[in-house]
């Protein structure tokens, strides 16, 4: 089960996430995120927040291992054609080690700041299923000419080519009807930061819409995730936390995973008894040094006990 590192790019410094992501990738975590957003999304809205993909450039010029990726782009932000390019390129920069991660888009300050259509649910779901095939068609080097009702192509191209052969595309969200049938059509790997209880559901969900595709399901990779903390004494995570949601002016996460080394475990692999393959830390300032290096040296060897010793469900 693949491990990664979700550092949140808002009420921080690049100093400080620079660090975190060169301790990540020195500790052996498979992948390292960010998200895509103009406004801080937790807590007061109005504090600084980085943008995203100049964060996964830089990421990658500063590691050597770990996989790069967005916690999702919305596909809003840029036209499709554009975000295609701008994944090639980054993963030539990583010498192959992008992930593109897309999403519908949700967040209605930034879009009406920024006079960026958002749309109704139903038209973001539109947009978002065109924009998805669109990028697919890029990446995986065809010529395009496409008239849809958002988009518009005529003999497009991506000319600089992607190292991996596949680049993977992440699709983000948890939409059952529409943007699971999205998933199913273009993904490599699925998203949500949700419950194991929830997550089985929606991965039987994402199962059925293969079928009805005509996919393999087995070619999606579903991925969960969660705040985790790890302390040998409760009270001490709490406070880790109580210190994250006083520095956002957020509240503390309810659903955080918080324990010694052998309960966090635990509580990853169920996520992977659900049928998740990965499973994706949230990390906000001040970030938890102790846990990231607890998480890579306590926790994953005793998680990988545990997966090698629970089967795959059979659903998957």
């Amino acid at each position: 089960m693949e491990l990664g590192i979700n550092l949140w790019p808002q009420n921080t410094t690049w100093p400080s996430m620079r660090e975190r992501a060169v301790l990540a990738d020195r500790l052996g975590f498979d992948s390292l995120w960010v998200w895509d957003h103009f406004y801080s999304i937790a807590g007061d809205n109005h504090r600084p927040n980085f943008e995203g993909w100049q964060i996964q450039a830089a990421y990658a010029a500063i590691t050597q291992h770990v996989k790069i990726g967005c916690l999702v782009s919305s596909i809003t932000h840029r036209h499709p054609a554009v975000l295609a390019n701008m994944a090639t390129t980054l993963d030539n920069i990583s010498s192959g080690r992008a992930i593109l991660g897309i999403g519908a888009g949700w967040n209605a300050l930034e879009h009406n700041a920024y006079g960026i259509d958002l749309g109704t649910p139903r038209e973001r779901s539109d947009r978002f299923a065109e924009g998805a095939k669109v990028i697919r068609q890029l990446v995986d080097g065809k010529r395009v000419t496409f008239s849809g009702k958002y988009y518009e192509l005529v003999n497009a191209e991506v000319l600089v080519r992607p190292v991996q052969q596949r680049l993977p595309i992440l699709i983000g969200g948890g939409g059952e009807q529409r943007t699971l049938r999205t998933a199913a059509r273009y993904a490599d790997l699925w998203h949500a930061f949700e419950s194991p209880e929830v997550m089985a559901r929606k991965i039987a969900i994402l199962r059925k819409h293969c079928e009805d595709v005509g996919r393999d399901p087995r070619e999606i990779e579903p991925i969960g995730g969660s705040w985790v903390v790890v302390r040998d004494d409760p009270a001490k995570a709490k406070e880790q936390l109580a210190r994250v949601a006083e520095q956002h002016g957020m509240s503390a996460p309810p659903s955080a995973i918080i324990g010694g080394p052998d309960e966090v475990a635990e509580k990853i692999t169920a996520h992977w008894r659900a049928g998740v393959k990965g499973f994706i830390v949230r990390f906000a300032e001040p970030f938890d040094d102790e846990s990231i290096e607890r998480l890579a040296k306590e926790v994953r060897p005793r998680l990988k006990e545990l997966v090698s010793e629970t089967p795959e469900p059979v659903s998957r």
